[in-house]
């Protein structure tokens, strides 16, 4: 009797499963057929014991690949946050701070600005003086000369050159002031605004 009765609550389980045309069907074993398929393992009373996720069809395991590639490239960001948010705190003291380190590189880029645009300055003159020679050579029917057509050209070059150059720093000096605008307010927002 004793063994029967320890054998019992063993063969107690009963399994719920879903066919593949969508019935569900109870069960004391799981058929062939229910095999890789979720089901659920219940006790007597109807409760369940343990659910039993199926085989994954590849639209879920792709899903699923996309669901952890997302969380991994949020706790990336999250990661990156807090180590951009700890040097901020390390280099800063006070927003006043940010205030000056941004003036400091500012003044840099516009140190460099101005050296192009004095450089730029005299090339216009040159090309002017330059376009001179040239229309005073075509006004009396004269031949240019090649090194006046190569001076112009390398002139114009250079001119080119230094105007993107200038362009580039003007593009340079308003990003740094966009990156310490963002820390500054990043660095109240982890400090409140009396730091």
């Amino acid at each position: 009797m004793m063994i029967f009765g320890l054998a019992l609550p063993a063969q107690a389980a009963m399994y719920k499963w879903v066919d593949a045309q969508g019935r569900t069907h109870y069960g004391d074993t799981l058929p062939q057929q229910a095999t890789g398929r979720a089901n659920v393992e219940l006790d007597k009373q109807g409760l369940t014991i343990k659910q039993n996720a199926g085989a994954m069809t590849p639209e879920q395991q792709q899903l699923r690949a996309a669901e952890q590639v997302r969380q991994q490239q949020e706790l990336q960001a999250k990661t990156e946050q807090k180590r951009r948010d700890t040097a901020l705190l390390n280099t800063y003291t006070s927003a006043a701070d940010i205030d000056l380190a941004r003036d400091r590189s500012l003044e840099l880029v516009k140190l460099s600005i101005q050296n192009s645009q004095n450089q730029l300055s005299q090339l216009r003159a040159q090309q002017a003086q330059i376009d001179q020679q040239i229309t005073l050579k075509t006004q009396g029917k004269h031949r240019i000369p090649v090194r006046i057509t190569e001076g112009h050209d390398a002139n114009a070059r250079e001119i080119a050159l230094l105007e993107s150059a200038i362009a580039q720093k003007n593009k340079e000096m308003a990003d740094t002031r966009a990156r310490f605008a963002t820390d500054k307010a990043r660095f109240i927002e982890l400090t409140g605004p009396r730091r």
